[in-house]
């Protein structure tokens, strides 16, 4: 029973010094994980400290600049209250000399003051005795006016009368004038009508004479172009004097219709110059002349 015992220790033993060496082992594995965090938190520690100086140190130059840049400010400041007192002083040492300038200027203006009143009250004595002369001026004005104007007033009254009658006069003639006046606009329309019934007349007799000289001019011509034939058929028998004198009957005959159509248009425009004309016969006087020119041509 005894060696029975003992082995059974002996196992428990074991298997607690295995338990043992498990724990050890966890404990040993943990120890090196804390040791890894310990270093890791001690670099990191080291990283932030030394961050933490490079912003210590840039706080440090920054407020080293911005207190140069104080003192630079305060020592400008400095000198512009200087300059600012010394023109407060000189402002004051100018506004003492005003000062002065206005008490006398005070002084003077009450002496001119008091000349003035004086000269014044003496213009004033001399402009109540001139007042009263002319008081007394124009007292005897007014009685000199009133007679003027009582007299102006009969002479007024009698041109007044005599104005009067010339008016009733003149409006009778007037009325007489207006009589004679539409006796004469009657007159004026009744020429006025016969100058159209004329003008109409004359169109006609115009159309009439450009039509007639149109119907002889294009008979020369039928006559002209027919001895033309003629004289090309017998051009070896007809003599050369023949015909040369039919040239110039023939040239003086053309030289005449036109001379005398030519003067026709020319009295024609000359009339409607001096008068309007009537839309009826404008078409007529503007073609027959065209057509007339137009047949001489050809001719």
């Amino acid at each position: 029973m005894g060696g029975g015992e003992g082995k059974g220790v002996e196992a428990e033993l074991r298997e607690e010094l295995e338990e043992v060496k498990m724990a050890l082992a966890r404990e040993q594995r943990r120890t090196r994980s804390l040791g890894e965090e310990v270093r890791e938190t001690k670099a990191r520690s080291l990283a932030a400290q030394k961050h933490l100086e490079e912003e210590e140190e840039a706080i440090m130059n920054k407020l080293i600049k911005r207190l140069e840049q104080l003192q630079k400010e305060k020592e400008q400041l400095k000198s512009k209250v200087l300059v600012e007192e010394e023109f407060l002083r000189q402002g004051e040492e100018r506004l003492k000399e005003v000062d002065r300038e206005k008490q006398d200027l005070q002084r003077q203006l009450e002496l001119e003051q008091e000349y003035v009143v004086n000269k014044l009250e003496k213009k004033l004595n001399e402009l109540n005795l001139e007042k009263a002369k002319l008081g007394k001026y124009k007292v005897d004005l007014e009685n000199q006016l009133e007679q003027e104007q009582e007299h102006i007033v009969n002479k007024l009254q009698k041109k007044a009368d005599k104005y009067l009658d010339e008016k009733l006069q003149l409006v009778s003639e007037k009325k007489d004038l207006q009589k004679h006046v539409e006796k004469l606009q009657s007159q004026v329309a009744k020429l006025s009508s016969d100058k159209v019934v004329l003008e109409n007349q004359l169109e006609v007799e115009e159309e009439n004479i450009v039509n007639k000289l149109q119907r002889q001019l294009e008979e020369v011509m039928k006559k002209n172009r027919a001895l033309e034939k003629r004289i090309n058929h017998s051009e070896s028998e007809t003599s050369e004097d023949e015909a040369s004198l039919f040239h110039e009957h023939y040239a003086s005959f053309m030289t005449k219709s036109m001379t005398a159509m030519h003067r026709s248009q020319l009295n024609y425009s000359k009339f409607s110059r001096g008068r309007p004309i009537s839309p009826g016969s404008a078409p007529t006087s503007q073609t027959n002349p065209k057509s007339g020119g137009a047949e001489g041509q050809q001719g």
